[in-house]
């Protein structure tokens, strides 16, 4: 994540999309890890907001996002938004960047989903989960990516009322069908795992077993099937989970 894509139109998905899942399930708290990196200069992150059909009500929130000085503790009144439920948003380590391989164990050194019950965990990088050429050669992870083992490692201690969402961009050159082919075969260490997709962007939903796996794919269903420009897809469902119910 960097700063200088805060309220453009894939914070108008991503923050429509994880309230609307916040709203409509027994999740309570929605606790964000952006993986900050430095902005690069470049431009990005100037696409409007209004390419993506939000909830009227998310549009004050992702202008207030783009206010200078920027900061990604705004994020935390996403759950102050709906009259009708609110809930609890924690960001981690707001102004901590995210390094390059051995480097990113201090990022960690803090983090504790040991105690994130009932919890939407969202994980925020540039790119997405790290690509399978680099997985497979065990190449050290650049800090745009967020890691399969690092994930795995979560899971192990994330209690089963909870799910992850990681945020992941459209690899130039690849359809989205290719890409969750790929990401699928590496996913064994969880138990379901689906996504919610436009034609650059996906939320991949992950969880441990098959109650959080229905909770949180009946949600981003629900999303999907109310908005028209977002496809919904089970990626992944261990037996006895969603295919066997």
């Amino acid at each position: 994540m960097k700063l200088q894509f805060l309220g453009d139109a894939r914070d108008a998905f991503k923050w429509d999309l994880l309230h609307w899942v916040c709203t409509t399930s027994s999740f309570s708290t929605l606790f964000y890890v952006p993986l900050l990196t430095p902005d690069d200069g470049s431009g990005e992150g100037l696409i409007s907001q209004h390419r993506f059909k939000c909830q009227d009500f998310i549009r004050p929130f992702l202008d207030m996002l783009k206010e200078e000085p920027r900061s990604l503790t705004r994020i935390s009144k996403l759950g102050t938004l709906s009259p009708e439920k609110q809930f609890q948003v924690l960001v981690f380590a707001p102004d901590r960047f995210i390094g390059p391989g051995s480097s990113r164990r201090e990022y960690w050194s803090d983090f504790d989903p040991s105690k994130l019950e009932n919890a939407v965990v969202f994980f925020d990088p540039d790119n997405g989960y790290v690509p399978k050429t680099h997985y497979e050669k065990k190449k050290p992870l650049r800090p745009k990516w967020i890691g399969h083992n690092e994930l795995k490692t979560m899971f192990a201690r994330l209690p089963e009322t909870s799910v992850a969402v990681v945020y992941q961009h459209r690899p130039k050159l690849m359809a989205m069908v290719e890409l969750f082919a790929g990401l699928t075969t590496h996913l064994a260490y969880i138990h379901t795992a689906v996504v919610a997709h436009e034609p650059n962007l996906a939320l991949v939903a992950m969880a441990g077993n098959a109650t959080a796996g229905e909770q949180i794919a009946s949600a981003m269903k629900e999303y999907s099937d109310n908005h028209r420009d977002v496809k919904y897809r089970l990626l992944l469902s261990q037996p006895g989970g969603l295919e066997g119910n």
